[in-house]
């Protein structure tokens, strides 16, 4: 087909973007539509998402997350202004949420500056809550490797913070990611006190075989035996 053809056929879903959205089958007639068409042939699905105060809902949707996540690649950011900022009025769900999450993920990776600093901060600010899911753990890996050596140190120092977490996000799906970069930025005597608080729940940590990995990377930073309890030797 022609441009003018295929823009012809765009413009016969305006008006029904959200719902084919939520379709398990027109879901992929969109995407194929963000695939080969350009940025500014997409912008009625922009606008009827944020139109109607929509974002969290399709961001949060099994299929029209994908829309949502493939708009943000694609789309200027003038385009996805309104949309990115309803998303980060509920960063702290949908980064809990087992879709939503990866919504947030995609404004770490293509967000503006100012749009990924907010994203951060909100992250760093609500460590407890978004540390203590899993996909939420999975949030702060692609976090920290989507910015600043500055962010990850104030990131790791926000998860550290609190004793119980660390061990919490060890034993997650994405928790080795997440520790192997707190370890490796972390100052050597914070590192050393970190991987101290591991040790201790060496025990705890077996039990998950997440756990068992994150305990068995530790000794890739120097501090040989982890043996619960044990003291820390570190040389991270």
């Amino acid at each position: 087909a022609s441009d003018i053809e295929r823009e012809l056929l765009v413009k016969e879903l305006h008006g029904h973007a959200v719902r084919a959205m939520r379709c398990p089958h027109a879901n992929h007639v969109l995407q194929k539509v963000i695939s080969t068409m350009p940025a500014a042939s997409l912008q009625f699905m922009v606008d009827e998402i944020t139109q109607d105060d929509l974002a969290k809902k399709i961001a949060t949707h099994r299929y029209g997350g994908r829309i949502v996540q493939q708009l943000l690649a694609k789309c200027e950011a003038s385009q996805i202004r309104d949309l990115a900022e309803a998303l980060l009025q509920d960063a702290v769900a949908l980064c809990c949420h087992f879709f939503g999450n990866f919504a947030i993920q995609h404004l770490l990776q293509f967000g503006t500056a100012e749009q990924q600093y907010r994203c951060l901060r909100t992250i760093e600010q609500n460590i407890g809550a978004i540390a203590r899911s899993p996909s939420g753990v999975r949030v702060v890996e692609e976090a920290m490797q989507h910015t600043s050596s500055l962010d990850r140190l104030w990131l790791a120092r926000a998860i550290v913070q609190d004793p119980e977490l660390l061990p919490h996000v060890a034993q997650a799906r994405h928790g080795l990611g997440v520790i192997s970069q707190v370890v490796e930025v972390l100052p050597e005597r914070e590192c050393a006190r970190a991987c101290q608080v591991l040790m201790e729940a060496g025990a705890k940590l077996r039990t998950s075989r997440y756990g068992e990995k994150v305990l068995a990377s530790l000794g890739t930073y120097g501090l040989g035996s982890v043996d619960a309890g044990s003291p820390c030797t570190s040389g991270c």
